[in-house]
């Protein structure tokens, strides 16, 4: 029985499971993540981000007002090092709530 079977029919093992594998039930598992995720979001794409000055640019406003909105938690930026980023979904998600 592989690996993937194992956690096909027994979801809950997988916080516990301890496996020694081989190449081919490593590459058969990560297909079958892989083939999961899609199931779950079929019609995912890939997520823009964007910077906070687009962001600005696209609704008119300032950076400070910006810099307000990130500290009242309407807008949520992710931080990559040093730079703030705004997921276009969670704009789009803001603009369908209001």
């Amino acid at each position: 029985m592989s690996i993937t079977e194992i956690l096909k029919n027994n979801p809950d093992m997988a916080g516990s499971l301890i496996v020694t594998t081989n190449i081919n039930d490593l590459k058969e598992l990560a297909e079958f993540c892989i083939e999961r995720g899609r199931e779950s979001n079929p019609e995912s794409k890939p997520e823009t981000y964007l910077t906070p000055q687009e962001l600005a640019d696209k609704f008119q406003v300032s950076l400070v007002t910006l810099w307000n909105w990130d500290r009242k938690g309407i807008t949520k930026p992710v931080r990559v090092g040093n730079s703030k980023r705004y997921r276009l979904s969670d704009i789009e998600k803001i603009l369908q709530e209001r």
